[in-house]
């Protein structure tokens, strides 16, 4: 499958959240819409490579960037200004070192796409959620479907 690319990437910016410190802040604060995915482009190692700073109106650099999290989705978003990519998180399972001898009698776990999968977890009830421990960069195997995302930037 095709990875997400910057050209996937749809930078929306609305006058009225332009420049919203009116230069009072020696830097350009704005608030952009960003939407990228479609359910068929894979997630690209290191990240959703976003369009150059000049789509979100800034001319040297990005220094801040803070992120409404859409609300259904279950990934978290960062920014990664250094690489101008977009990192997508979910949470992820890590296996222990003890070899399972007899794992018949668990629920099937079920991956970000809500289909279930190989793995079983001994001793599980169905439909219950239960912690996993820490989120995981989101596998280059997973489409995200359409997502959009509100970022508050401040940079030059």
């Amino acid at each position: 499958m095709t990875a997400l690319a910057s050209s996937d990437v749809t930078v929306t910016r609305s006058i009225r959240n332009l420049d919203i410190g009116h230069g009072a802040l020696s830097k350009n604060m704005s608030i952009v819409s960003v939407t990228f995915g479609d359910g068929s482009l894979t997630y690209p190692s290191g990240g959703v490579p976003m369009p150059a700073i000049g789509n979100f109106g800034f001319q040297r650099q990005v220094d801040f960037t803070a992120i409404q999290q859409p609300s259904a989705n279950g990934f978290v978003y960062k920014y990664d200004a250094t690489n101008n990519k977009m990192k997508i998180y979910t949470q992820g399972v890590v296996t222990g070192s003890t070899a399972a001898t007899a794992c018949a009698n668990g629920a099937l776990a079920e991956n970000s796409a809500a289909a279930e999968t190989a793995v079983r977890l001994s001793g599980t009830a169905i439909n219950t959620t239960y912690d996993l421990g820490a989120m995981i960069k989101l596998p280059t195997t997973i489409a995200p479907a359409s997502a959009t995302v509100s970022m508050l930037m401040l940079g030059e």
